[in-house]
């Protein structure tokens, strides 16, 4: 009776072992870029992304500091085609799907502004091709002693795998919040500079306008020539 305990312990591990391995295959397959970089007055930059055939791949970038806040996008496929092609916008999030194998090629332009940088926020989500129906019976095979070992490893497969994927998400919502945060941090400390500004201006004005006034009054009052009687 013990022994058959310490087998079922060891086909356990092994089970797990398995499990861990292959999700972390499974897992590994995804390809998260983040940046932030600076885009300087009159300039245009472009990065590279490789993509694998039949994946899929999601851009998303915002531009948090600069004057006006836009910026141009453009898409290209490995093959010279352009994709998406965006002018003069704050942020934007495109999807590419199936996507080809080879380089795509993201860029971003501020020629139209020859004064102001430009700080933008890129994420680049690439996801590898599905997985083929040898991974399923690989995992059926492995599911064969559930009786003895009384549960389903696709189950905790596909609980795990969903874990993951939220999780996932869950990081790039508090990204995605963490750039509209600095954005609008951006914002307020402008226009707080620029309210300081004009109110120190129209302070000056006030007293430079009282001072004058009460001058003026002082003069009309003032005669110094005197009457002889």
């Amino acid at each position: 009776m013990e022994r058959c305990k310490e087998t079922r312990l060891v086909v356990c591990l092994l089970l797990f072992l398995t499990l861990g391995v292959d999700l972390g295959f499974a897992f590994g397959q995804n390809k998260d870029t983040e940046f932030t970089f600076l885009l300087p007055p009159g300039a245009t930059e472009c990065f590279f992304q490789t993509t694998p055939k039949n994946g899929s791949m999601e851009v998303e970038y915002q531009v948090i500091a600069g004057s006006g806040l836009d910026v141009g996008f453009t898409l290209i496929s490995p093959h010279g085609y352009r994709l998406v092609s965006d002018f003069r916008k704050s942020d934007g999030i495109h999807t590419v799907d199936p996507t080809e194998e080879g380089d795509y090629r993201i860029c971003f332009d501020n020629s139209f502004s020859h004064i102001s940088e430009k700080m933008v926020y890129v994420e680049v989500i690439v996801d590898g091709p599905e997985e083929d129906d040898e991974n399923d019976e690989d995992w059926a095979a492995l599911a064969e002693p559930e009786d003895l070992l009384e549960y389903k490893l696709e189950d905790i497969r596909d609980t795990m795998d969903a874990v993951h994927k939220n999780l996932e998400r869950s990081r790039q919502l508090q990204t995605t919040l963490r750039a509209f945060e600095a954005r609008d941090r951006y914002l307020l400390e402008d226009n707080l500079w620029r309210v300081s500004f004009w109110s120190s201006v129209s302070l000056l004005v006030m007293v430079s306008v009282a001072l004058t006034q009460i001058y003026t009054l002082r003069r009309l009052f003032s005669d110094k020539h005197r009457v002889c009687t």
